[in-house]
């Protein structure tokens, strides 16, 4: 959020600071009680064969993302080319990892997309789909492949937070395909004196109308987004075989859906720290060593970070471009 005339807010400068002061305090936490020597033995270890594989596949699957965000474009009339929509699912993911906060790639994407299309509300609908067939496929898929794990190893805890995660997610998606709520969070707004987001709320409402009236591609989405995260999954797992870390699969389809929730939670600097952490409390349940399941977290998040730098590449390279576009229009009124 900014002021008029363009500088940062004081509540917005708060909570930056806020969220840097505690992933700075969640590491210096786990420093204190992990040997530096452990995690950097861990890491000087990594078989470089098996990281460049876990880059091919978070590349694979980035591809199918974008695809897959490419449909959802398609259904409310924004088309652009395929190569287009990679490049700007890549730019989304570089500022995901390099700005002060976790939906910053988000709002990347629904400017570029909002280009070529009625408006940024059908841009962003887009997005909120994109997000919720992820989640969905994500936590549906660890429920069924993990039960088993969870029977013999009493991990009962831990698949109860995926229920509640699976719940959270078919609940949102119940939202977008049932638009009475819609009256009620606009009432509420009113009293909060945000009765001005009505007309956005309305547009948007509109926008997600048509894949209500597309259920059947929500389907086939939705089998797509499950071949996405089984391989983004599988990029956790190929980082553990170059660290030399011995875990069994069924335990990644446990614990990286609920990495997730914890990473996105709008608590610390993009992440940074909560990963480490609840990787050690989550893996630590089934025998991982301190420094071998915090070098996990950091190492994958460094191939997710290497890939993003792709999207970093786009803006950089794009800029030019896109200023000698300005200036011609300047000229041309």
């Amino acid at each position: 959020m900014a002021l008029a005339e363009g500088r940062p807010s004081v509540r917005g400068v708060l909570l930056l600071t806020a969220k840097v002061l505690f992933s700075l305090g969640l590491m210096a936490f786990l420093f204190a009680r992990i040997p530096l020597s452990e995690v950097g033995a861990t890491l000087r270890r990594a078989d470089l064969k098996w990281l460049a594989a876990s880059v091919a596949l978070l590349l694979a699957s980035n591809v199918l993302g974008a695809y897959q965000w490419q449909r959802l474009l398609r259904a409310v009339e924004i088309r652009i080319p395929f190569w287009k929509a990679l490049a700007y699912y890549h730019v989304g993911l570089f500022f995901n990892n390099f700005l002060p906060a976790n939906v910053g790639g988000d709002f990347a994407r629904v400017l570029d997309a909002a280009r070529y299309g009625p408006s940024r509300a059908a841009a962003f609908s887009t997005v909120i789909m994109d997000r919720l067939i992820g989640t969905v496929a994500l936590a549906g898929l660890a429920l069924v492949t993990t039960l088993p794990a969870v029977t013999h190893f009493h991990l009962s805890i831990a698949y109860l937070a995926l229920v509640g995660f699976f719940a959270l997610s078919v609940g949102m998606v119940w939202v977008v395909f049932h638009p009475a709520l819609l009256p009620a969070v606009e009432r509420v707004l009113a009293r909060v004196g945000l009765g001005g987001f009505k007309p956005a709320l309305d547009d948007l409402a509109g926008r997600l109308r048509h894949f209500r009236d597309r259920r059947g591609l929500f389907v086939r989405l939705l089998a797509v987004a499950l071949v996405v995260q089984v391989a983004r999954i599988g990029v956790h797992m190929l980082v553990a075989r170059a660290l030399g870390l011995d875990i069994r699969a069924q335990y990644f389809f446990l614990f990286v859906p609920l990495l997730a929730v914890a990473v996105s939670l709008p608590i610390s600097l993009n992440g940074i720290g909560v990963r480490e952490g609840a990787g050690i409390v989550l893996f630590g349940l089934v025998g991982v060593g301190r420094s071998g399941a915090f070098s996990l977290q950091f190492a994958t998040y460094l191939v997710a970070v290497t890939v993003s730098l792709l999207g970093g590449m786009v803006f950089l390279a794009r800029l030019p471009l896109r200023r000698a576009a300005e200036r011609t229009q300047r000229r041309g009124a």
